[in-house]
């Protein structure tokens, strides 16, 4: 029988409560899905990998950040340093059991930070058009005038270029992200870390997962271009689920 997927609440010290979906199918690793930038565990590529999941019997567990989705808190309140805190929540809600993390765009950021804080608890990374360096790369982008005007006042609003309405963004996302650059302070991971980026990707350049692989180290470390495919992935979800397969059977050899 495979497992049945159920709601889950995790509530932090400042009493936000992070909200997801769990399957458990047993004692074996578990597949944890961080979404992109504003986009939450309802979107496409999170409900087909927990379905996929599912179907193989499969733990795996998707959940939506604070400020998105059915999670509690203001999406403008956004930071790395935030996602991180509701990803430590998860894992200790998970426990001490071998973790597939699977990161879309900003959501491969943060899951490439996660393994090289949390090595002991990541088994393997499988990053999905990861957007390194994402938000100073979008500040260094604007006219000087509008940096100035966003250090300033604290606040920005803009419309999104994906159907997400106008959002607003603090400041405090620009400042928190400059401790987290990766080729700064390249990470070298024990365990295997696979890149899936396509080569029509506009939003986030395939030669930036090059640049990543040249510096970062782990065993191993592959960049699959995908011939065609956007950043959003379309079209893909073959090279996606044969990823996802592959890396779950490298950390449980045993299961089939």
């Amino acid at each position: 029988m495979h497992p049945a997927e159920i709601p889950f609440t995790l509530r932090h010290p400042s009493t936000e409560c992070v909200r997801g979906r769990w399957q458990d199918g047993g004692s074996g690793p578990v597949g944890v899905f961080l979404p992109g930038f504003a986009s939450t565990m309802a979107g496409s590529k999170s409900t087909l990998l927990a379905r996929f999941a599912r179907q193989q019997g499969w733990p795996w567990c998707r959940f939506d950040y604070r400020g998105v989705g059915e999670s509690d808190g203001n999406f403008a309140e956004l930071t790395l340093s935030r996602y991180l805190e509701d990803l430590a929540l998860v894992l200790d809600f998970i426990g001490d059991r071998p973790v597939l993390l699977v990161g879309s765009s900003l959501g491969g950021w943060v899951a490439a930070l996660a393994g090289q804080r949390w090595p002991q608890r990541i088994s393997a990374l499988l990053l999905i058009a990861p957007a390194f360096n994402f938000i100073p790369l979008l500040f260094a982008a604007l006219p000087g005038n509008e940096q100035e005007d966003w250090r300033k006042t604290g606040l920005r609003r803009w419309r999104d270029s994906y159907g997400l309405g106008e959002l607003e963004m603090r400041f405090d996302l620009v400042a928190d992200s400059a401790q987290y650059d990766l080729f700064r302070e390249p990470p070298a991971y024990p365990f295997p870390v696979h890149i899936l980026h396509g080569s029509a990707d506009t939003a986030v350049p395939l030669q930036r997962s090059f640049d990543f692989a040249a510096v970062a180290r782990a065993r191993p470390l592959c960049v699959e271009p995908l011939s065609g495919i956007d950043h959003r992935l379309r079209g893909a979800d073959t090279a996606l689920l044969r990823s996802t397969f592959h890396l779950y059977c490298s950390v449980s050899p045993q299961r089939p």
